[in-house]
This record gives structure tokens, sequence and C-alpha cells, in this order.
């Protein structure tokens, strides 16, 4: 058999390092692909195990104040309680307040063009809406429909006393006799304010003109009148926003109490809280802040066994998110144990690379002065 003497095999070499080069390429990557599988699998597992070592309360945001489900060991099995705490004038006091926004809904899409008249119609559409909310909120039944009790009527007297002083100091003056007929009021004056702003101010604009500007002014007037707690459209929105905050909170504090009663001080320590939310809501969320100071630790419990969380929306999701922490926590006590990189950049909400990464962009920045929890970033 003859050969060809004239083939270099030097000269096709790269075809074989090309190949050597991708497989050594797969297999160096393969190391994290194969730990990402074996972590997914340990967090299954820890999800399958995990009510049995520690209670579980799933905080859901709704528009009537929240949906809440305790998940808990039973005799050996997983149990589940859902529950929406909250009664029924948070959503109408929320609503209510929501009037100006909706007002601004209507013509925020035409105010950098002020002879575009299209808000025109949805404004008319709106404020038909305001007027049938107002014509039909006495049929309300205080009871059955507000589900206003005696101790929300209790709650209520004192936050609402508290903030109209803040106003203008004006003194207490409502008691448990007055309280629910001027919560129904400053509904009711809010939506007049609204319709009239609509009717008496907006559509009386010439046909050049964007009510931006009006409505601003509408919005931003003061008034310091100790005898009318109430008598500017900023001091009707914060009222109907206390009036919401306070039966959110007695809804979601009554539960947990309720709750709470159920358990060992020991179990109780060991409960986790998933708040599911919005990035809109990470800071200060009301649901979390009605749950802390019913927790073992009170405030500590923050972001160690009360972590609000975004993009999730159910039960499962959150156990199986909750089960992710609880193993990245347990990698990170056997793997950062005495060095100084914090536990929490491997179970928190610091990217791994992140400190490492500051010291590659900012190498000139000292560890003593580098504060990212206080926002100080390097000036390049």
């Amino acid at each position: 058999m003859e050969t060809n003497s004239n083939f270099n095999w030097k000269d096709h070499i790269s075809i074989v390092d090309s190949s050597l080069n991708a497989e050594a390429i797969a297999n160096v990557i393969k190391v994290d692909t194969e730990m990402l599988a074996h972590m997914d699998d340990l967090q299954d597992r820890v999800q399958a195990d995990l009510t049995k070592f520690q209670p579980v309360i799933v905080a859901q945001f709704t528009p009537g104040g929240g949906k809440f489900t305790l998940v808990r060991d039973e005799y050996g099995e997983e149990a589940r309680y859902t529950v929406e705490p909250v009664a029924r004038l948070f959503y109408m006091a929320k609503s209510i307040a929501h009037a100006p926004l909706g007002i601004f809904g209507c013509f925020g899409p035409y105010s950098t063009d002020p002879k575009n008249q299209g808000w025109r119609a949805p404004m008319e559409d709106y404020r038909n809406v305001l007027a049938k909310a107002l014509s039909t909120i006495d049929d309300i039944d205080v009871e059955k429909g507000y589900q206003i009790d005696d101790r929300l009527k209790r709650k209520l007297v004192m936050d609402l006393n508290n903030v109209t002083g803040q106003f203008d100091d004006a003194p207490p003056h409502l008691d448990e006799d007055t309280v629910v007929p001027h919560v129904i009021k400053v509904m009711k004056d809010l939506l007049k304010s609204s319709i009239d702003f609509v009717d008496n101010t907006a559509f009386q604009l010439s046909d050049d003109e964007s009510p931006a500007e009006v409505f601003q002014k509408w919005c931003n007037m003061t008034s310091d009148d100790k005898d009318n707690p109430d008598d500017t459209l900023y001091k009707l929105i914060v009222q109907s926003q206390v009036i919401a905050a306070s039966t959110q909170q007695l809804g979601i504090s009554t539960l947990m109490q309720t709750w709470r009663d159920t358990f060992s001080e020991e179990d109780w320590a060991n409960l986790y809280v998933i708040v599911q939310g919005e990035w809109v809501t990470r800071k200060l969320n009301s649901i979390a802040q009605c749950i802390l100071p019913e927790m073992a630790d009170g405030e500590e419990a923050l972001d160690e066994h009360l972590l609000i969380v975004t993009n999730l929306t159910d039960v499962d999701p959150a156990l199986h998110f909750l089960a992710r922490i609880l193993e990245d926590r347990s990698a990170a006590a056997m793997i950062l144990t005495d060095h100084s990189q914090p536990r929490d950049d491997l179970s928190g909400q610091v990217d791994l690379l992140g400190p490492v990464m500051q010291d590659v962009v900012c190498p000139h920045m000292s560890a003593a002065n580098k504060a990212p929890e206080t926002g100080d970033s390097c000036p390049h």
C-alpha cells in the first residue's frame, strides 16, 4: 500500500489540538454544572424536610391586605392553614386614597403636549367611577361591609387622633362614638374633592392647556386650620392611609398572635417568614412591619428569619426559595469559617464576587474606607 510521502501531520496538528482543547474546557466547566445539579438536589431534599424542623409563614400581597399561609408539622405530616385576616375597610380606604393617582393616570400620557386633549375622555370616564362610588358609599353596612368591630374602632381612634395632631397641632377630636362617621366622611370628602377638581378645574381648562399644573396645585394646597383637620387633599389622603394601615396592622398582628399561641417558645423562635413583594415595596414593606414585632427576635429577625422576596407568586416557590437560603447558609458556615469574608456573602444578598470586585474596581480604597451598606462608592 502506497503512502503519500508528502503528507505533513504538522500542517494538520490544529485539528487535534482543537478537539482536545474543547474537551478540556468542557471538563473544567462541568465542575460548575455538576455543582449546580448537586445543589439543586440538595435544595429539593431540604424543601421536603423543611417544616419538620421549623414552621414557615408565607405572606402574599393581595389588594385586600394580604393572604397568609402557615406551613407546619403535625404528627409527622405537613399541614397548611391559609387566612386573609384584614378587614375590608383596608381595601376601601386604600382604593379611595388612590383617586388622585387615577386622575393623574388619565392626563399623564398627554401632559407633555398641552394641545393634545385626549385626556378628556378617560378623565370623564374616571370621574363617573368616582361619582358612582360617592353615590353608593352610604349603602355599605358598617359591620358587614367595612368589617369594623370594637377593637378596630379603638385602634382607629388612637391612630387618627395622633396623625391629625401632627398636621397642625389639632387636639384629639375622635372617640369610639364618632370615629366611624369620621372615617366615612374622610372617604366621601376625598371623593368629593376629586370630582370637584375634575368638574370645576380640569374640565374648565381651555383646549390648549394641560391639567398638570393645576393638578399639582390642588395636591399641594396647605392649611393650618386646627378646627378642620381634613380640609385639604393631602390631609384626606394621609388619613385614608392611616385608616388602611391601622386596619391592616390590627388584622395581621392579631393573626400572628393567634398562631404564636399554638407553638412553644422554642418552636416559634425557629419560625421563618417569606413575604412576597415587589421591587417597589421592598423597603418599609407594610406586611413585614406588621409581622416583625410578633417574631421571637423582633426587628433582628429581618433578613435572618423574615425574608422579603420579589418575583414569587405562591407558597411552594416560597418554600423552594427558603430551602435555597438555608442550604447556602449551611455551606457558608462550613466554607467561610475563620476568614475575613463575611458568611453573608455566600448566603445573603451580597454578590459573592461583590467585595472582591470592589477591590478590583477601586484598588486604591482601603478596606477601612469601604462602606457599601452606607452607599459610599469609589470616585474612580
